[in-house]
């Protein structure tokens, strides 16, 4: 038990506890909601207020700390048991995805192949290491650019702009292969000849 928000957080990085039942009103400079929103930041730990106060302005500043239950006083045990069931099997689930989410992005950035991703208007959400340096585009300048403008690529037999891949894999919904003598124009004006496809990616 703390009384303090400081003394809160300094519990929390000694002892790393499965979850946090936090008050919002707590002594001292640090509050609740403040000390709650450290302890998720720094040591992915969930939190449940548990607290007296549930007036709208009270409500709003803790939901920006993305807690995973809020209870108001008085509440039963019954009450308490299942949120805290349902707060860690939120938690188990979201770190699970976390772990899956950097598993496949470390996979992304380690394959010999350039990959870029875009959404379905054609605008970049994802380039790996290979790509900018293929491209001389850094991932975070190229985010929402479209991807003509970054995948800039011309026939070299006739020296035109090709059709956007991306506009036919979408249209087609189909694996798209760009044609033989394709040249990538990179950032710099290099013109590298390149070999490529794109294909749409689909859920379930």
């Amino acid at each position: 038990v703390a009384s303090y928000g400081k003394e809160a957080i300094e519990k929390a990085a000694e002892r790393h506890p499965d979850l946090v039942l936090m008050d919002i009103r707590l002594k001292g400079s640090v509050n609740g909601i403040d000390a709650a929103q450290e302890i998720r930041e720094r040591f992915d730990i969930p939190v449940i207020y548990l607290t007296a106060y549930a007036d709208e302005d009270t409500l709003q500043r803790a939901k920006i700390t993305e807690p995973y239950g809020y209870i108001v006083k008085p509440f039963e045990e019954r009450e308490l048991y299942s949120v805290i069931e349902m707060a860690l099997y939120k938690h188990s689930m979201e770190r699970k995805l976390k772990e899956s989410e950097q598993w496949l992005a470390t996979t992304l950035r380690s394959i010999g192949d350039a990959v870029i991703a875009t959404d379905e208007r054609g605008l970049i959400v994802l380039m790996n290491s290979v790509a900018e340096t293929l491209t001389g585009w850094k991932q975070e300048d190229a985010w929402g650019k479209d991807l003509t403008e970054v995948f800039n690529i011309i026939d070299e037999k006739t020296r035109t702009l090709t059709e956007s891949p991306v506009t036919r894999a979408i249209r087609e919904g189909v694996v798209i292969g760009l044609a033989n003598h394709s040249i990538l124009i990179a950032k710099d004006g290099r013109e590298i000849p390149i070999d490529a496809s794109v294909a749409p990616l689909k859920d379930s």
